[in-house]
């Protein structure tokens, strides 16, 4: 029986730098969905390593409609590229292979949110927005009668708002393209 050699504070730390570098700026929760469900460090080690690295200024935090998003300072990008070579390869090779669509998935969360709360009547309001760079590009509130119904429109709206979005482009600015008569 070979016993798995424990990854020591340094090489975790190293490792949440990088995950971030290739991972763009996340949430402390999709760094942890990242990481735990991919057995590269647990939730103890994760928190405590993001801490540390905020308070060594090697992170920053910049406000989201998520919450706090994560990414590296310069400090932080030359501490990596100086003492990466400490944290095993195969750790490093691990994150490269699925990073690209992970960072994908991200991406989608930081610019469609759709969330809903209760009204005082009883129906629910649902909101759902379209970031780019932090801007709205889109934000519409609906009123929806069941909860059902709103948790529906919320996750459709994950897959469909680039759709809707250019739908309603094409059909507010149709008019732009008809000649007067």
């Amino acid at each position: 029986m070979t016993m798995q050699r424990r990854p020591t504070d340094i090489e975790n730390k190293l490792l949440l730098l990088y995950a971030i570098d290739r991972l763009g700026a996340v949430t402390a929760q999709q760094l942890l969905l990242f990481m735990v469900e991919n057995d590269f460090m647990g939730y103890i080690s994760l928190q405590l390593g993001l801490a540390e690295l905020d308070e060594a200024g090697l992170l920053r935090k910049q406000k989201h409609a998520l919450g706090t998003l994560y990414a590296l300072t310069g400090k932080g990008r030359d501490a990596l590229s100086m003492f990466q070579r400490r944290v095993p390869h195969s750790r490093l090779s691990g994150i490269d292979e699925i990073a690209g669509d992970w960072r994908l998935r991200f991406r989608r969360e930081k610019q469609m949110l759709a969330d809903f709360q209760k009204k005082e009547n009883g129906e629910y309001l649902v909101r759902l927005r379209l970031l780019e760079r932090e801007e709205h590009l889109l934000d519409l509130k609906l009123s929806v009668p069941t909860h059902d119904q709103a948790q529906r429109f919320c996750d459709a709206w994950i897959e469909q708002a680039a759709g809707i979005y250019a739908h309603i482009m094409r059909a507010l600015g149709e008019d732009e393209k008809k000649p007067e008569k």
